[in-house]
């Protein structure tokens, strides 16, 4: 597809690029709303033949660049879409299409020649991986420092083209004219292929995270099976008196009669509580499939808790050597604050010389 036609009006007046910046945005925000969008898009990407399969990516015109992420943004929106009480099969169905997506899309960037050869390696691994009840293996931690760390380079060098292509607005500048090495064309096009790198290291993330999800997905839906074909041997679920309970408030009263030394008849009354007839055990609060929603629900929670909170200790200053250790040395910011923890280190040091708090060395006779 041509740029005209990527800029080409829908019925509604908004043209693809319009309708896939909106359905990126609502991606993250509004998924239900972000889904129909992007498959519109889909549909008609598909229609004008927009990629070829023999295609490079100089072929790629720019501004069909970010078409190359449609799948990408689609397998987001299907992510971020809430999982309803009591529909884990349609989690599992929104799961399994996501990693579709993800497949559809790295495989593109596989055919233009994008991937490294460790995503080619990780991209083929996930692909390869089609037993859902199997957990899928963490990665240790200095992969995940290196891609943490080539994320928030790409990051800022996207920034640093988009602070570029600001500057140029600012100043007039025609299309032809060049700042750093870059007219209009070759910026944008610059920006475009950066924003698919963190596309992409996003979509291997996600993926394996996707794969990670599936098996505890498959033992709830399994759980769930188990619970239906239980209730059919029984007769179905247990038929629920629906009569409403007395509410009179009063408690039960029993008299007893007994004879005195006497003979003379004695009356005693008493009062049983509704809780004594109760089981002296505790009573089931939650089904079975309620208790798996809701530790799953808490298993994704403890797991995106464990990512911010790694990412923030990754930004956190700490000792100029522990910078080296977690590679990243190359942040000035944290750079600036090490010196300055290493300074205040060794002025504690030098107030607090090895030795100066024992006490007992102080003690006996000096002359010996």
């Amino acid at each position: 597809m041509s740029e005209n036609q990527a800029s080409a009006g829908s019925p509604n007046g908004e043209s693809l690029k319009e309708k896939l910046l909106r359905g990126s945005v609502l991606a993250d925000s509004n998924a239900q709303e972000a889904i129909p969008i992007l498959e519109a898009v889909q549909k008609d990407v598909v229609a004008v033949s927009l990629f070829s399969q023999n295609e490079t990516l100089e072929d790629v015109s720019t501004k069909t660049i970010p078409f190359l992420a449609l799948e990408h943004l689609l397998a987001i929106a299907y992510t971020n879409l809430p999982a309803s009480p009591g529909k884990i099969v349609e989690r599992k169905s929104n799961i399994l299409k996501c990693c579709d997506l993800w497949a559809a899309f790295l495989g593109r960037l596989e055919r233009l020649e994008q991937l490294t050869k460790e995503e080619e390696k990780e991209f083929h691994e996930l692909l390869e991986e089609t037993d859902i009840s199997k957990p899928m293996p963490v990665p240790n931690r200095d992969i995940k420092i290196a891609k943490f760390k080539a994320q928030q380079e790409a990051k800022k060098e996207a920034q640093q083209l988009k602070a570029l292509r600001e500057r140029r607005g600012r100043m007039g500048m025609a299309a032809d004219e060049e700042v750093d090495g870059h007219d209009e064309e070759s910026l944008e096009r610059s920006i475009f292929l950066k924003q698919l790198e963190l596309q992409k290291s996003d979509a291997l993330e996600q993926w394996a995270s996707s794969k990670r999800e599936l098996p505890m997905i498959e033992m709830m839906v399994k759980m769930e099976e188990e619970r239906k074909r239980t209730q059919k041997h029984q007769g179905g679920p247990p038929v629920q008196d629906t009569r409403p309970p007395p509410n009179s408030g009063k408690p039960l009263q029993l008299t007893q009669v007994t004879k005195s030394a006497t003979g003379q008849l004695q009356f005693n009354r008493s009062e049983v509580r509704s809780k004594v007839f109760q089981p002296g055990w505790n009573q089931p609060t939650m089904s079975l499939e309620e208790l798996g929603e809701r530790e799953y629900h808490e298993a994704m929670e403890r797991e995106e808790r464990s990512k911010l909170a790694e990412a923030e200790n990754m930004n956190k200053p700490r000792r100029y050597k522990e910078l080296v250790r977690d590679g990243m040395e190359d942040n000035k910011e944290l750079v600036d604050a090490s010196a300055k923890l290493d300074r205040d280190w060794d002025d504690w040091k030098d107030q607090n010389p090895r030795g100066s708090g024992n006490k007992h060395a102080m003690r006996g006779d000096k002359n010996f």
